[in-house]
C-alpha cells in the first residue's frame, strides 16, 4: 500500500512543504513547517485513512523520517 509523502526543505527564503512533488507551502519557521506537516498529514490518516509521512530533506545526504502515519 502507498503512502503520501510530506517532504520540507531548506530554500533561500525559508522552509517549503511539499505534498509529493507538489510545493505546497512556505515557512520562516522550521519548527513550524514541522507541525503543520505533521498536523496535515495525521489528519489526512485520521480523516480518509491514508498512509502518510512526513520526511525531512537533508539537502544532498539522506532524508529523515520525521513521522509516519497509518
Amino acid at each position: 500500500m502507498q503512502r503520501v509523502l510530506f517532504t520540507i526543505s531548506a530554500r533561500d527564503q525559508g522552509w517549503q512543504l511539499y505534498e509529493g512533488e507538489q510545493g505546497r507551502f512556505w515557512f520562516n519557521d522550521r519548527a513550524e513547517a514541522l507541525h503543520t506537516a505533521g498536523v496535515i498529514a495525521n489528519n489526512l490518516h485520521l480523516q480518509h485513512g491514508i498512509r502518510s509521512a512526513v520526511i525531512m530533506d537533508m539537502a544532498g545526504r539522506e532524508a529523515v523520517l520525521v513521522s509516519r502515519h497509518g
